[in-house]
């Protein structure tokens, strides 16, 4: 029984080192269909290391769209494109919390006329 008891806090210690920045939000929303945003906010499960954190607009084609600098605040990446056209984009996003393991993904939506 001491060593299940021994186990459990072992566990329960380590557990915050296994935490990663994970994706938790984003605005829009992957596979929304919405009006040209004016930003586009994605959320972490924790704050973000912002040297090693960050996120490209890419349209259909993989062309990078970025306008404004990206911003990464805490929990935060927000991008700030200018006007999009209807069609189809891609945000590719890397993030880093404290711990330094680094995450990617892809939040896909569309832009409907």
């Amino acid at each position: 029984m001491k060593f299940l008891s021994c186990a459990a806090i072992l566990c329960l210690i380590a557990a915050p080192a296994l935490a990663n920045a994970r994706l938790v939000k984003s605005n829009p929303a992957n596979g929304a269909k919405v009006k040209s945003p004016h930003r586009i906010v994605l959320t972490f499960s924790e704050a973000l290391e912002p040297a090693f954190s960050g996120a490209l607009l890419l349209d259909q084609d993989g062309r990078n769209l970025n306008g404004e600098p990206v911003k990464v605040s805490g929990r935060l990446i927000t991008v700030t494109p200018g006007k999009l056209e209807p069609g189809r984009y891609i945000v590719s996003w890397h993030s880093a919390g404290h711990e330094g393991k680094r995450l990617e993904g892809r939040v896909h939506f569309t832009v409907r006329p």
